[in-house]
């Protein structure tokens, strides 16, 4: 019976934690989506298809950091919630390898000069990467 109460508890619990739902941490008002497109010169940014990773590094002013996925083939992103604010940015490309050379480790960053704001009510940005970045 002990035996039966236990797996009753612990799967009560499994479904209790399963069905929470995700908090974020950040104090602070955000927008519901944060969308959009690398650009340089006025142009989405092109990656060679060795790029097998991309992401840009977001700093929030007040200090919290954010990892954002950006699509190799397009150079879009596309996630739920940010804080509203200003950032500082660094773009990280990582390269396929060709099997001879080492893998892994952390991509070369690229400091996006400038960085950038996210206001209230808009989701949509085109964040210039500046004419200095080069592959």
């Amino acid at each position: 019976m002990r035996t039966l109460l236990s797996v009753a508890w612990a799967s009560g619990l499994v479904v209790a934690v399963g069905c929470t739902p995700p908090v974020h941490k950040f104090e602070g008002p955000t927008v519901n989506e944060f969308t959009g497109k690398l650009i340089q010169n006025g142009k989405p940014v092109v990656f060679p298809s060795s790029a097998s990773e991309v992401s840009l590094q977001l700093i929030h002013e007040r200090g919290e950091k954010f990892g954002i996925p950006v699509s190799p083939s397009d150079a879009s992103f596309k996630i739920g919630w940010m804080p509203i604010g200003k950032y500082s940015a660094a773009l990280m490309v990582k390269m396929k390898t060709d099997g001879n050379q080492k893998g892994g480790g952390r991509p070369p960053q690229y400091m996006i000069p400038g960085g950038f704001t996210i206001v209230d009510g808009r989701t949509q940005y085109d964040i210039d990467i500046g004419p200095g970045w080069k592959l």
